[in-house]
């Protein structure tokens, strides 16, 4: 496998060819970077019809009543967003397409937040009857494993 440095200034640790940033600089890149990751993301990563439709007028109408609905605050922990809003579904497009503009299956949520319930989601997807759960999990539940995983890892230090 050809490996090159770590893309973050100053870093030498080899990643695969594939891959911009080292684990410890992932997090950092994806802040300092993030329009750029954001339009790598789109471009190579992200579904199709998925990418149109947050690009559509409707989605960022929803989008911006989301944001003022929930002032501006992560639904799952309580902090304030400052840099990078992100307005999450509870039940994920892919498994419920019917619901992607739905207010209330619609939440804003923190980078760290986000990726956590991410987390939660793909581990959920790879259970049996993944999918199934995956359109019915409550917000409240949602919120106490991201509480409870967020707490494990500040206690980690991480």
């Amino acid at each position: 496998m050809k490996l090159h440095n770590c893309a973050h200034s100053g870093c030498h640790n080899k990643v695969a060819m594939n891959v911009k940033y080292c684990q410890q600089h992932i997090s950092d890149s994806k802040s300092q970077y993030s329009n750029q990751y954001q339009q790598d993301y789109n471009k190579y990563k992200r579904n199709t019809a998925v990418n149109s439709f947050y690009q559509s007028t409707q989605w960022k109408h929803m989008r911006d009543y989301i944001v003022s609905r929930d002032m501006n605050v992560c639904q799952y922990c309580g902090n304030p967003l400052e840099t990078r809003v992100i307005v999450d579904h509870l039940h994920p497009l892919q498994y419920a397409p019917e619901e992607k503009l739905n207010a209330d299956n619609l939440y804003t949520i923190c980078y760290k937040c986000h990726q956590v319930k991410t987390m939660i989601e793909q581990q959920t997807a790879q259970s049996s009857n993944g999918s199934n759960k995956l359109k019915h999990m409550s917000y409240e539940w949602y919120k106490k494993q991201i509480k409870r995983v967020r707490a494990r890892d500040e206690q980690q230090g991480r």
